[in-house]
């Protein structure tokens, strides 16, 4: 049996199984509402990330999922616990015929190991290939 992780919006982490993904209609976008505070919509996802942040012993790589995408950042559960507000390089691993992608981003939020990310100086075609990516899993 599937499981894939799922945050709740009062930030417990959970598991799903399959069908409880289809019942709720996983494809769908999660729209943003006038008191959720989000300028995107997000989208579910289920790819392999890594962040690299700079230690004082340099530079650490830390894996992880990314379980929540959107124009503006995403969502991922990693490895250990970073501090919010600092840097750090994401690689994201999309599946085909997207292409892995290099991203500078801030630590906005800390629940666990669930970090919110969002994305500083986003390029024209890494824009595109994540609302590219985001399309596809509607």
């Amino acid at each position: 049996m599937l499981f894939a992780f799922r945050r709740r919006h009062f930030g417990a982490v959970y598991l799903k199984t399959d069908k409880e993904k289809i019942a709720d209609g996983a494809s769908t976008p999660t729209k943003p509402t006038p008191d959720s505070g989000r300028r995107f919509a997000r989208h579910r996802a289920d790819v392999p990330l890594a962040a690299t942040v700079l230690a004082e012993d340099g530079y650490q790589r830390f894996e992880g999922r990314c379980s929540e995408i959107a124009v503006a950042g995403l969502g991922a559960i990693i490895s250990t616990t970073l501090i919010v507000g600092e840097i750090v390089s994401l690689d994201i691993s999309l599946p085909s015929p997207f292409q892995n992608l290099t991203l500078r981003a801030v630590v906005r939020r800390r629940n666990g190991l669930f970090h919110g990310f969002e994305f500083l100086e986003l390029q024209t075609e890494q824009r595109e290939l994540i609302l590219a990516f985001c399309q596809g899993q509607k």
